[in-house]
């Protein structure tokens, strides 16, 4: 009865919820910015450029005097940022705001030289950074400022975007008037505080959260798994369990491994209250559905390996559910990040920035979470980088040339963070200063207070939404009169 009840209601939510983005229009303008190529340097190479794409949304700039709302472009194609920041669009109007999202650097199709082959190099991926990054953002905003005579900005971002757009406001306090930085680690990223709890503990309470069993029924299936191997026949057991393209061996282990992992912290990250398609073709409360199928196959099969295998396969699979089988090594790609660089150029740039830049190391204990023990320290990231890339992390640099995420002498930074978040622990959770405030949404997954309005959204995301339109409207004020401290 409870497998019925349990299937049942995943159908009816799969089949009544809405199916797409909510409410966010087609830009208005697409056009290219010629970028700097090397804005910290006076060598012949500091004068090439690259195009950098730039999305518009004009309609609520009905007077041609309001604010410009720009998006610091994260580690992706912009179009996947653009189609799921509604938020802006959904208040702009009560700002007659002219809305901008910029593509980062070397990622979408803004690839200097505009060739992949030259740019994704050890050579040519030396121009990838964060300061070249916020510098090129700050080439665009003055660009507007200057050609439409645009008095004030307000910069948005998520996750990394989010810890761009804080260092926007930082950096360049001239060009950005107020920044809302949702699910930004900055502390965690800059190793200035040591999180309260660890990422893989919150995946495991997400999933606690919808039913005890299921951290329990995961950390079996990883046991299992790893007995697995130790039989005769193995091969074909964990080739057919996990629904593999290509008959399984041992080489493929720490793969597979990554492979479960990466999909439940990803469903974790993204546990939206409605379907959504931000990673993949996701269900509503992805969270509750891969643990319902996880234990409609344990009260099905009675199979722990099977049940951890279904509940991996959601996240790959999305809703459809149209793969026949698994390619692993096509679905998830190992990088110096062990939460994943995703797929394609862009896991290319991003597993480069943390080999230089962002020292991500987040390891699993199977003690206080339910994940195989996994020590993802300095120096086995330190040997993989060296030898991809021929360079270690600095995480020092990037930590001095950004404050040290010590904001007490900022202004007008709004830091989100939603409690389901796996990325919370390493976020601003309370508030620095007047003027930099921290707000905490209790049933928010990964910035979820970017995204448009829903019928769905929790009463914490609603509210957290109208504090944060209420600060901007104020710190604008300020600013316009002359109020503000930088």
């Amino acid at each position: 009865r409870g497998h019925t009840m349990r299937l049942t209601a995943l159908c009816l939510l799969l089949f009544l919820a809405p199916c797409c983005t909510w409410g966010v229009p087609q830009p208005t303008r697409k056009w290219k910015f010629d970028a700097t190529l090397d804005h910290f340097s006076y060598s012949p190479e500091s004068a090439e450029t690259f195009v950098l794409r730039v999305f518009e949304y004009d309609s609520h700039w009905t007077n041609k005097s309001g604010p410009l709302f720009v998006y610091t472009g994260n580690e992706g194609p912009l179009e996947s940022f653009y189609n799921n920041t509604g938020f802006m669009f959904d208040i702009a109007p009560q700002f007659n705001a002219l809305i901008v999202f910029i593509e980062h650097r070397y990622y979408g199709e803004s690839i200097p030289w505009g060739s992949a082959e030259a740019a994704f190099t050890p050579d040519g991926l030396r121009y990838l950074s964060s300061m070249q990054a916020t510098a090129d953002f700050a080439d665009v905003i003055k660009y507007y400022k200057e050609t439409y005579n645009i008095d004030q900005v307000v910069s948005f971002g998520g996750s990394y975007g989010g810890m761009l757009t804080a260092w926007m406001r930082l950096r360049y306090p001239q060009l950005v008037d107020v920044a809302l930085a949702a699910s930004a680690p900055l502390p965690m990223m800059a190793k200035t505080a040591k999180p309260k709890q660890k990422f893989f503990e919150i995946v495991t309470s997400d999933f606690g959260a919808v039913n005890k069993r299921c951290p329990v029924v995961t950390r079996d299936g990883f046991t299992k798994l790893y007995e697995t191997v130790k039989l005769s026949g193995y091969e074909d057991i964990i080739t057919s369990n996990f629904r593999l393209c290509k008959r399984f061996n041992m080489s493929q282990f720490d793969h597979l491994v990554g492979w479960v992992r990466n999909s439940m912290l990803m469903m974790a990250m993204v546990d939206y209250p409605y379907p959504a398609e931000f990673f993949g073709d996701l269900p509503a409360w992805p969270v509750t559905a891969a643990c319902n199928l996880m234990l409609d196959e344990m009260d099905e099969s009675g199979d722990e390996m099977r049940a951890l295998a279904v509940a991996a396969g959601l996240f790959y699979n999305g809703t459809s559910g149209t793969k026949e089988c698994f390619d692993i090594y096509e679905d998830f790609i190992e990088c110096a990040d062990i939460t994943g660089c995703g797929t394609g150029p862009a896991a290319i740039a991003w597993d480069w920035q943390c080999c230089t830049e962002f020292q991500l190391a987040v390891p699993s204990n199977n003690q206080s979470d339910m994940f195989p023990p996994f020590n993802w320290g300095p120096k086995v990231v330190d040997k993989y980088c060296k030898e991809k890339y021929g360079v270690t992390p600095d995480p020092v640099r990037a930590s001095m040339n950004y404050w040290g995420a010590d904001f007490r002498a900022a202004s007008n930074i709004i830091f989100s963070n939603g409690l389901l978040d796996p990325w919370h622990a390493g976020g601003v959770l309370e508030d620095v200063n007047p003027t930099v405030k921290a707000i905490i949404i209790k049933e928010g997954a990964h910035h979820l207070d970017l995204r448009g309005s829903n019928p769905e959204d929790p009463q914490s995301v609603i509210v957290a939404r109208k504090q944060e339109v209420a600060l901007i409207k104020q710190w604008l004020n300020e600013a316009r009169d002359g109020k503000t401290v930088f």
